[in-house]
C-alpha cells in the first residue's frame, strides 16, 4: 500500500497520494455505506486475508483506504489501518501485540491516556510495564527483561516536549529482537520520519496535526505490512473503526499538511522565544531553540521543528489558570494540531488523573502550561499572549 508515488515529493504525497478518483471526481467521494456487495473476487480477497477488501464499511471502506494509503506514502510505511480514535490506535497496538505474561517499556510521561493504559489496564491483562528516561535510550535497555516484547516512546513526549533518539532506540530494539513503537502525533512525518529511522510502527492522533481542522476524531497506526496484518484481525475484534465521512475529512485535512506546519512551526519558535524573555515566565519547553539542552539532538530528529511548545508561568498552576482565563485570542481546550492556537494546562486536562508526584517528576511543575501553536498571525498570538501574562502580576 505505501509504494505509491515514491518518488514523487512531500507536498505532491499529501494531495496526489491514495486519492480515489471515482466518475471522475478531484477528491475522493464520500462512501456514506455500511456494506458493499459481494462478489467472486471480494470473498476471495477476505479468504486470504486482504484487510483492505470491500466487504463491510467495519472493516474496510473506500475512505479508509483513502486515507490511509496517504499515511503511508507520508511515511514511508509498507501499509496501514485506520481507527476510530488516537487512543483505540494504541490500544488496539498495544493489546494486539501483547500477550499475558510479555513486558514492555516505556516512559512515565507519555501522553496521558497512554499513561493510565499502561497503569491500569495492561496489568489487569498481565501485561508488565516497566517506565525508563525517554531522553536516556540506556535506561531503556537496562529496564529489559527476558520477556520484554516491545520499547514504547514518543518523537516529541506530550507535554514536556522531550525528544527521543530514534536511531539509538532503533539500534537496541533491533539488537533486542524487540519490536520499537513510536507515537508520531506531534511532530507528523513532515519533521520526522521514524520508519526510516528503524521503527516497526507508527501511531497517529489523526485528531491533531494530519486532521489539522479540530473537527474529527481518529487514529492510524502504520508500518510493517506483517504486523499491520496481525492488528487488523484485533481491529476487527475490538471495533475501533471510523466512520467513512471521518476518514473523508481526515483525507482532506492532510492535504494542506505541508503548507500547515511550516506556519506552525515558524509561529511556535517565535513566541518560544518572545517567551523566554517575559518575567512572568520561569521556563520554557521548545526543542528548538537553541537553550533548549536537546536542541543537538532535535535537529537531527526534527529539523523542521514543531507547531508546540510549553511554559512554566511564574505563581503556579493558580496563576497559569489566570492566564488561560485571560486570553482572549488563543482558545482555552484540549486537543491540538488545529489550525486556531489551543492553549490548556495538563494539571487539570490530559494529566488529571495522573499522580501529581509523576507529574512533577515528568517535568509537569506547578504553572505549567500546553500550547498548540495555530497558523494565525503570530503579532496577533503575541498581543493576547502577553497582555494575559502582564494581568496577572
Amino acid at each position: 500500500m505505501g509504494e505509491e508515488n515514491t518518488d514523487t515529493g512531500f507536498a505532491t504525497k499529501t494531495i496526489h497520494s491514495g486519492t480515489k478518483h471515482i466518475e471522475g471526481a478531484v477528491n475522493t467521494p464520500i462512501f456514506q455505506s455500511s456494506t458493499y456487495k459481494l462478489n467472486e473476487e471480494r470473498y476471495a480477497g477476505w479468504a486470504a486475508g486482504a484487510q483492505h477488501t470491500l466487504l463491510y464499511a467495519r472493516l474496510s471502506s473506500v475512505n479508509s483506504d483513502a486515507a490511509t494509503e496517504k499515511i503511508c506514502a507520508l511515511e514511508g510505511a509498507e501499509d496501514g489501518l485506520l481507527f476510530a480514535s488516537g487512543m483505540a490506535a494504541i490500544s488496539t497496538t498495544l493489546l494486539g501485540l501483547l500477550s499475558s505474561g510479555d513486558h514492555i517499556v516505556a516512559a512515565p510521561d507519555v501522553y496521558g491516556g497512554t499513561y493510565g493504559l499502561m497503569t491500569e489496564e495492561l496489568p489487569r491483562f498481565g501485561i508488565n510495564v516497566s517506565f525508563a528516561d525517554m531522553t536516556d535510550p540506556a535506561s531503556y535497555e537496562a529496564a529489559i527483561e527476558k520477556n520484554t516484547k516491545m520499547l514504547y516512546i514518543e518523537t516529541l513526549s506530550n507535554p514536556v516536549l522531550k525528544i527521543a533518539d530514534i536511531p539509538a532506540f532503533a539500534e537496541i530494539a533491533q539488537r533486542h529482537n524487540i519490536l520499537l513503537v513510536i507515537d508520531n502525533t506531534f511532530t507528523t512525518p513532515w519533521a520526522t520520519k521514524p520508519i526510516e529511522m528503524g521503527c516497526d510502527l507508527v501511531i497517529h492522533s489523526t485528531t491533531k496535526y494530519l486532521g489539522g481542522h479540530s473537527d474529527v476524531i481518529g487514529g492510524a497506526v502504520v508500518g510493517n505490512a506483517d504486523l499491520i496484518s496481525q492488528l487488523f484481525i484485533k481491529k476487527v475484534h475490538f471495533g475501533g473503526s471510523p466512520d467513512p465521512h471521518a476518514c473523508y475529512l481526515l483525507e482532506r485535512g492532510m492535504r494542506t499538511l505541508h503548507a500547515r506546519m511550516p506556519l506552525h512551526a515558524s509561529n511556535a519558535h517565535t513566541l518560544a522565544t518572545r517567551l523566554a524573555e517575559h518575567p512572568m515566565v520561569s521556563s520554557v519547553n521548545h526543542p528548538m531553540l537553541k537553550s533548549d539542552n536537546q536542541y543537538e539532538l532535535a535537529t537531527k530528529i526534527m529539523p523542521n521543528g514543531t507547531g508546540m511548545l510549553a511554559f512554566t508561568v511564574v505563581g503556579g498552576d493558580g496563576a497559569a489558570s489566570k492566564f488561560l482565563s485571560g486570553l482572549q485570542l488563543l482558545f482555552e481546550a484540549t486537543s491540538l494540531g488545529g489550525v486556531e492556537s489551543l492553549v490548556e494546562c495538563p494539571f487539570n486536562t490530559s494529566h488529571m488523573f495522573v499522580p501529581e508526584e509523576v507529574r512533577i517528576a515528568a517535568g509537569i511543575n506547578p504553572g505549567f502550561v500546553r500550547m498548540s501553536v495555530g497558523i494565525e498571525d503570530v503579532e496577533d498570538l503575541w498581543r493576547d499572549i502577553e497582555q494575559a501574562l502582564n494581568s496577572i502580576r
